[in-house]
């Protein structure tokens, strides 16, 4: 007989992003290994992002009980017309601990109420960001007795991107401290984020490493590309820490020094608000947020993928979570970011591309040596299947569902 596991997850389809991913997959495909998901997440009209396209992975007749949310990044567009974006950010941070979604967390407590009435989970599973939602899992875990795995996609108290006012990052790590405290299982997406969670949480022998991957229904291994133009796609969004400049200033360069006429060439941004960091002019296209599944056609008219991290000792436990899909549909990466980023280390591990720094000569070596072999009509692209494979989100479901078995057995 199946067990249930109250999956709490603050964005859930329809909500849309790349940060959906985890949650959804591990819904997907836990029911095969005799785990019934029943979801605690927020109403629809909570989120920013939608995409329809990904509630079709959802199984059906799975409990999800919403409770209304607001993401203060909604007013983002009004205040950045008015040229208040930073204000927005330093108001979220300074009225909100640990995060805006706070208010979420203390609503949502009558959903976890009733599912737990009328289901009886087994065991809790939350994952963040948004912290808040282990906030929700710590209250639940204390107030039921049961098992909880504390699931981290990014870093919390140590988050680069997050804009802490002072005094704030210590207060997040006292409240991170509790959480790695009182969860039975940390679970994380890379090796040097366990490392970090484990000396965070003073006992690294309950983190367990379960990395993002991609769903085999979800991408295909496509056949070699057919080009009028060579084509290089970047899938996702920039910041402030990552950003593509080393990459721009390699492409200008490349088509200045006539190495490769502009009419041969085509760059594609695919996500939310690239164009802020992107010339708006050949060989530069902007289309914006695309939905999950008209990603593989985009991968399909490409012939070299883009992944974009930042170079400093804090991303180095940074995958992004399409690198699994980008290695997965017979399309070679170019990975700038450090030589100690993981994804860099995967992508030349699995022979799946070239990783480089985000000097743009280094770049423009590299993508001139793609640009020339697809001029010759080559494609040379022959990665190490086996280590790819490895990164299915069912196989990494099952690794979820032998931890949840481990901590329910004798219960």
């Amino acid at each position: 007989m199946a067990k249930t596991l109250l999956l709490i997850v603050h964005d859930f389809p329809p909500a849309g992003g790349a940060g959906v991913q985890r949650a959804l997959k591990f819904a997907k495909h836990l029911p095969e290994f005799g785990w019934r998901p029943v979801v605690i997440t927020a109403t629809p009209e909570s989120y920013t992002t939608l995409d329809e396209t990904l509630v079709a992975d959802v199984p059906a007749g799975t409990p999800i009980y919403r409770t209304p949310s607001f993401d203060p990044n909604r007013l983002r567009p009004a205040f950045e017309r008015l040229h208040l974006g930073k204000a927005l950010s330093l108001l979220n941070a300074a009225m909100f601990l640990p995060d805006a979604t706070l208010p979420w967390a203390y609503r949502a407590r009558a959903a976890v109420k009733q599912a737990i009435r009328l289901h009886r989970p087994a065991a809790i599973f939350s994952t963040a960001l948004p912290a808040s939602v282990h906030m929700l899992g710590l209250w639940t875990h204390r107030t039921t007795g049961l098992p909880w795995v504390a699931d981290f996609r990014d870093p919390w108290s140590k988050n680069e991107l997050q804009p802490y006012l002072p005094g704030y990052r210590g207060l997040n790590r006292r409240l991170e401290g509790r959480v790695l405290a009182a969860a039975d299982r940390i679970t994380t997406v890379s090796p040097p984020l366990a490392e970090m969670f484990g000396r965070l949480a003073h006992d690294s022998s309950k983190v367990v490493l379960i990395e993002n991957g991609y769903d085999e229904a979800d991408v295909v291994s496509l056949p070699p590309p057919q080009t009028r133009r060579f084509t290089v796609t970047y899938t996702g969004e920039f910041s402030r820490i990552h950003r593509p400049d080393g990459f721009v200033a390699a492409v200008d360069k490349l088509v200045a020094a006539g190495q490769m006429p502009l009419g041969d060439l085509r760059v594609v941004f695919a996500g939310k608000d690239t164009a802020k960091f992107v010339p708006d002019r050949p060989p530069f296209e902007q289309l914006g947020y695309l939905s999950h599944e008209a990603l593989n056609p985009l991968r399909r008219d490409s012939d070299l993928l883009l992944l974009i991290l930042a170079d400093r000792p804090q991303s180095s436990g940074t995958y992004s979570g399409k690198i699994f899909e980008y290695l997965a549909c017979n399309r070679p990466t170019l990975a700038i970011t450090g030589p100690d980023n993981v994804a860099a280390q995967l992508v030349t591990r699995a022979r799946a591309g070239t990783a480089t720094s985000h000097n743009p000569d280094e770049i423009a070596a590299a993508v001139l040596g793609y640009y020339r072999a697809w001029k010759s009509g080559r494609f040379d692209y022959a990665p190490d299947w086996e280590a790819i494979r490895h990164f299915t989100r069912r196989n990494l479901t099952g690794l979820l569902a032998g931890e949840l078995d481990r901590l329910t057995a004798n219960r």
